[in-house]
């Protein structure tokens, strides 16, 4: 249940800064999220072990320190940005160094076939190209009015990665039902 209570904190993440600077200093705000994100760090317990996964926690609380230290809230909506480029960093690296994230993430719920393992690098290089798209945008609305800020990292990019997951499973299901190649043992 804390696993998801944290989690879900990181998910309004936006609409926490957005409310938040609104009435308390951005450092306030860092050294709250510092604690949650301290405690998801902890708690976290992959059941996938994805290389430099925690990188990406590491990379939050840095750049949550040092919003801390500087009261700035450009630093705070760089969260969405900081996100977006260190999966990209990690799926990309995967991509180099297989297996795949995406391979990785199948490989634990099903046995996979040599197709499938070419499929799962594909729908990685895929979810690059989104980091790397809603990174862009993150970063382009930093620069923008809060609520503006705040609806696309609140809500629209999050319908994005949505559409991108059920996409995705549609064609899984496809892929599945065709392919005919061997299992790898």
């Amino acid at each position: 249940m804390k696993h998801i209570v944290i989690g879900s904190v990181f998910v309004l993440y936006p609409l926490i800064v957005f409310l938040g600077l609104k009435w308390i200093e951005p450092t306030y705000i860092a050294l709250v999220l510092i604690f949650l994100a301290c405690l998801r760090f902890y708690y976290s317990k992959a059941s996938i072990n994805i290389p430099f996964i925690k990188v990406v926690g590491i990379n939050i609380i840095i750049l949550l320190m040092l919003s801390l230290f500087n009261n700035s809230s450009f630093l705070l909506k760089l969260y969405p940005v900081v996100m977006s480029l260190s999966f990209l960093s990690i799926f990309l690296y995967s991509l180099a160094k297989p297996p795949s994230v995406i391979t990785l993430i199948a490989s634990a719920r099903d046995k996979l076939t040599i197709n499938a393992v070419e499929y799962t690098k594909k729908v990685t290089l895929v979810w690059c190209v989104f980091f790397l798209i809603n990174g862009s945008i993150s970063l382009v609305t930093v620069f923008l009015s809060d609520e503006i800020w705040a609806f696309y990292n609140g809500l629209v990019s999050y319908v994005l990665m949505g559409v991108l997951f059920l996409g995705e499973w549609i064609v899984r299901k496809r892929f599945k039902k065709n392919d005919q190649s061997d299992y790898i043992t």
